[in-house]
This record gives C-alpha cells, sequence and structure tokens, in this order.
C-alpha cells in the first residue's frame, strides 16, 4: 500500500498546488486490471488490519485504490484544468526478474514475461499517449488500456468508496491542511 497508493496519493497531494498553477497539466496514475479481482474494498483496513492478508490480494487492493484515488481526484479537480486518469499497461517484462538468483521458478517466468509480455517501449505507450495526445485533452476520471478507455470493475463505480478511501488515505498519510490543494 505504501509503495502502490499512499506514495502516489501523497506526492500528487503534495504537487497540486503546482500543477494547478502551470494548467493545463495531467496526473496518470499507473494500475493495473487486477484492480478488478477484488470484491470489496474496506477502507479502515488497508493495511489488512481486519482482513487475512495475502499478497496478491494486497497487490489488487493497491491497485483498485489507484483507480479509485484517481476517480475522486479529477472530482475534487474539476474544472481547474488538471485532468486526472488511470491506465493498464499490461503485462510488460521490465526485467524485475533479472536480480533474482536463477532457480526452475525464475526462469519459468522469464519465459513467460518473454512470451506474453509487452516490452518496455509498448508498456509505456499508453501511457505516454495520457501524457500528451491532443484527443485526450480535458479528458478526467477515466480508466484507459492500450490507448483506448476501458470499463473499471464495479467497485470503482462506487463514488462514496472513493471519497471514503480519499479521508482514509488522508489520514494514513498525515496530510496536512496547507498540504491541501484541492
Amino acid at each position: 500500500m505504501v509503495t502502490n497508493h499512499f506514495g502516489h496519493f501523497l506526492l500528487t497531494n503534495l504537487l497540486l498546488g503546482l500543477l494547478k498553477k502551470s494548467a493545463p497539466s495531467r496526473v496518470i496514475n499507473v494500475t493495473s486490471s487486477a484492480h478488478s479481482y477484488l470484491k470489496k474494498l474496506d477502507p479502515d483496513s488497508l493495511n489488512f488490519e481486519h482482513d487475512k492478508y495475502s499478497v496478491m490480494a494486497a497487490y489488487g487492493q493497491s491497485k483498485l485504490c489507484n483507480v479509485l484515488f484517481t476517480q475522486e481526484l479529477a472530482v475534487k479537480l474539476s474544472g481547474s484544468g488538471v485532468t486526472a486518469n488511470s491506465v493498464h499497461p499490461g503485462g510488460v517484462n521490465t526485467g524485475i526478474l533479472d536480480a533474482h538468483p536463477l532457480s526452475l521458478m525464475v526462469c519459468a517466468m522469464k519465459i513467460l514475461f518473454l512470451t506474453v509480455c509487452k516490452n518496455p517501449e509498448l508498456g509505456a505507450q499508453t501511457s505516454i499517449y495520457l501524457a500528451v495526445a491532443e484527443e485526450v485533452d480535458g479528458v478526467s476520471g477515466r480508466y484507459f488500456v492500450d490507448c483506448k478507455e476501458a470499463e473499471p470493475s464495479q467497485l470503482v463505480q462506487q463514488k462514496h468508496l472513493a471519497q471514503q478511501l480519499w479521508k482514509a488515505s488522508e489520514v494514513a498519510v498525515k496530510l496536512q491542511p496547507h498540504e491541501k490543494h484541492y
């Protein structure tokens, strides 16, 4: 949660004043289709205080938080000239396994990554598209896959959930009143 959501949330909030002054600006949050694996989100248990922890659930939850955060950010920034969208880049062979000692599992995963994942250049295309394409000027609060708008999970449609997550995230990162620029 710290790396995948709270860090994004805090950094974005700390930069909002500057982003608004330099509008038009774009915020792009990289997420994952793994956000759709979750069937619920408890904003009072973001660090699994009340739920059983699993690596995949934690990853999916952090990515769901990215999309919900982006949705609520778009609402808060409406009319400011700053847009916010989230992107699923697809599976990307980043070389993340290169630092791991060779084992049968690592070799199998490397082969899988080489055969079904995008290379980093292709994986970056949707993020680049959202950063510079004229056709997405003013588009905000959307979820993109392969340079096209896509439908996020049903949980993302719950506006109250995005609002609850925002409040819980403010508390978790100890966002101060002078750091709020929305």
